[in-house]
């Protein structure tokens, strides 16, 4: 059976260079610059039409995680005199289909900005049918790490309210976290804690399930603000199988001795810090599954503050 490569140059074989090479050199480049490449399934098979078949995937996309669900693409009618090359991508809104130009002999288009490359489907002259050997893999799968999947450096500042706030709040596509994965979660900031005698809830849940959650001692009022730091590990131990390991840091519930010079009180003996540990049986495979960490204050009051600097989440 000719394979995609064999079609377009009438079954003579030559290198892949002479059609596919500078679109498939493109995706590479984009992926050793961790701005497009897949991270999991893509894989794209032909019917007895023209709708191939696409396996549900996930990918990073100019920076940002996207997924999809299995599904379709519907490729355009043939050409009658001339055969063309379409590309199918994944975007931020789904799958999606590039469409050639019909030529002898013809070209690959232009991905747009954001394309996740996976396939690229010869339709002969007249066609009517896309088999899988019309289609050359295309996919650039960084199945390695670490890959930094979120990242936030902005500020976010929650003040005079008693509700949960998210501190993060990342969906992970069906079939990403899988056995043997292990996503890294660092994030830290700073927090104003000087009315009454407030409490911290920290809270971390996977797909639904809350895998830690506690609620430091009261806090004593003070005018200096006092640093904190959250480092975990979550770590797919099967597929539907999770641990949650780390470890906590903010200044001490008793007050602050303020240093010269930045905030935290480096030499004190009774700063909050602890291990954190969890766990829960989620299949990660049977459906995109959300990862939440959320912070609580007990006091609703503009004079308690808690402000998240940064947010890192890293796959490996």
């Amino acid at each position: 059976m000719l394979t995609i490569l064999d079609e377009v140059t009438g079954g003579g074989g030559i290198d892949i260079q002479s059609v596919l090479f500078k679109v498939y050199l493109d995706a590479m480049l984009r992926a050793m610059f961790s701005t497009e490449f897949v991270l999991s399934g893509g894989a794209i098979t032909g019917n007895t039409n023209m709708v191939p078949s696409v396996a549900k995937g996930s990918a990073m996309s100019l920076g940002s995680l996207i997924g999809w669900a299995a599904g379709t693409v519907t490729l355009g009618a043939a050409d009658s005199t001339q055969p063309r090359i379409d590309l199918i991508v994944a975007t931020s809104g789904g799958l999606a289909v590039r469409a050639g130009t019909p030529a002898t002999p013809p070209s690959p288009p232009t991905p747009t900005a954001g394309d996740v490359l996976l396939g690229a489907a010869y339709i002969a002259a007249g066609d009517t049918t896309i088999v899988t050997s019309d289609i050359q893999d295309m996919r650039c799968l960084r199945d390695w790490g670490p890959t930094c999947i979120k990242k936030t450096t902005t500020a976010a500042v929650f003040n005079n309210t008693s509700a949960a706030q998210t501190l993060l709040s990342l969906v992970l596509p069906s079939g990403l976290f899988l056995a043997g994965k292990v996503l890294s979660v660092r994030m830290g900031g700073d927090a104003l804690l000087n009315s009454g005698t407030p409490t911290l809830t920290l809270t971390i849940s996977y797909g639904g399930t809350t895998m830690f959650a506690d609620t430091s001692a009261n806090h004593t009022a003070d005018t200096d603000r006092e640093p904190w730091f959250i480092d975990f590990e979550l770590i797919a131990q099967a597929n539907n199988d999770q641990a949650l390991v780390g470890r906590t840091l903010k200044g001490p519930a008793a007050g602050v001795t303020a240093p010269t010079t930045g905030e935290g009180d480096a030499w004190s003996s009774a700063g909050l810090s602890g291990p954190i540990y969890g766990a829960a049986a989620v299949d990660s495979d049977a459906g995109d599954r959300t990862l939440l960490v959320t912070m609580t204050m007990s006091v609703a009051n503009a004079a308690d503050e808690f402000v998240l600097d940064f947010c890192t989440v890293d796959l490996r």
